[in-house]
């Protein structure tokens, strides 16, 4: 703790007198500053939504029998959430099935009495209005079997209907009823996500959007990780009321488990490079409100306070944009904490 108060002192000094120092304490590398090419990156906030998710409504009308999905939960696919009283249901089925029997049994009536008729009218014993009437009989009662099967079938899913299932699994986050209640067709029941599809939503204003192009990278930085998207959708058109494009970044699957949907997180975008000025990390020397970095004139060091652009990486060490303070040519210390030790040593701290 002392030496760290030391180490503040004498940084603040020396930036406060302008110090040069006489000795020559022994350097660590050496920077001279060229114009670099630094990325145009711009950072903006969005938000986390899923891919896939909504409510599930009642397809059928009855009592809510049970419930077994509560809001925070997790599911499974196909799981049962809720339960309709079927009671209704299952009587328009068996209704259906009746009614099904009855036709099925005047279709092969129908039918029997076409194929006798067919034979009597070659042989010339029955009249052609008579052939024709059989005909039509056992054309409708075919028919009728057709129609009352669609009937059947519809009864058999509105019964379906009343087991209510996941469509995939994800989480509950809301449910609309009660054990008890009546509902109707498309009464909202519960609502819910898929947590492991997700996705960035950023609104980008307008000279941004037109910056993008398919040469454009984005980072999505998540709990001070940064993941790279898996695809990417621009919209082709702007918002008419704030007159922003909007951005969709889908999470890679390692990410998209680490946030909710709702949340806020940092979108970096990259649509190009610029000439610059740039220094690596460990060339600032940061203390409390102080930016500087040594500077290295005449065999003598000066700390010298700049003032930082954007941050980015470049062959896996990170680099400060700076904006003010150095100019090309200037030979600045890349290791200030080292230059710092060394400083302290010369003069006995």
């Amino acid at each position: 703790m002392r030496t760290q108060q030391r180490f503040q002192i004498l940084v603040l000094n020396t930036l406060a007198l302008g110090l040069l120092l006489n000795a020559q304490p022994s350097l660590a590398d050496e920077l001279t500053i060229t114009t670099t090419a630094i990325p145009q990156t711009y950072t903006l906030d969005a938000t986390i939504e899923a891919l896939n998710a909504g409510t599930i409504s009642a397809q059928t009308n009855g009592v809510i029998k049970a419930i077994y999905g509560d809001v925070n939960q997790a599911v499974t696919e196909g799981v049962l959430l809720v339960e309709i009283d079927n009671i209704q249901q299952k009587a328009a089925v068996a209704q259906a099935e009746a009614s099904l029997a009855q036709a099925k049994a005047l279709n092969d009536d129908a039918q029997a009495t076409l194929t006798r008729n067919t034979r009597l009218h070659k042989q010339g014993t029955l009249s052609k209005g008579e052939y024709d009437r059989a005909l039509a009989q056992a054309k409708s009662a075919a028919a009728n079997v057709q129609a009352v099967s669609a009937v059947l079938a519809q009864a058999h899913a509105q019964l379906s209907y009343t087991q209510v299932t996941a469509p995939y699994a994800g989480v509950v986050t809301e449910r609309f009823v009660e054990v008890g209640e009546l509902v109707s067709q498309g009464q909202p029941l519960m609502s819910g996500y898929q947590p492991s599809a997700m996705r960035a939503v950023v609104n980008l204003p307008q000279y941004l959007a037109s910056q993008y192009t398919s040469e454009s990278s984005l980072d999505l930085t998540i709990n001070g990780a940064t993941y790279s998207p898996t695809e990417t959708t621009l919209f082709p058109f702007a918002d008419p009321q704030v007159h922003s494009v909007r951005l969709r970044a889908t999470l890679p699957s390692g990410a998209a488990t680490k946030v909710i949907p709702g949340q806020w997180i940092k979108v970096t975008m990259t649509t190009g490079t610029r000439e610059g000025i740039a220094l690596p990390a460990k060339a600032v020397m940061r203390r409390g409100e102080l930016t500087a970095v040594y500077v290295h004139t005449n065999d003598r060091v000066f700390l010298r306070q700049v003032r930082l652009g954007n941050t980015f990486v470049r062959d896996n060490q990170t680099w400060h944009e700076v904006l003010s303070g150095l100019h090309t040519g200037d030979r600045v210390n890349t290791n200030a904490l080292e230059q710092l030790a060394n400083i302290a040593a010369e003069q006995g701290e």
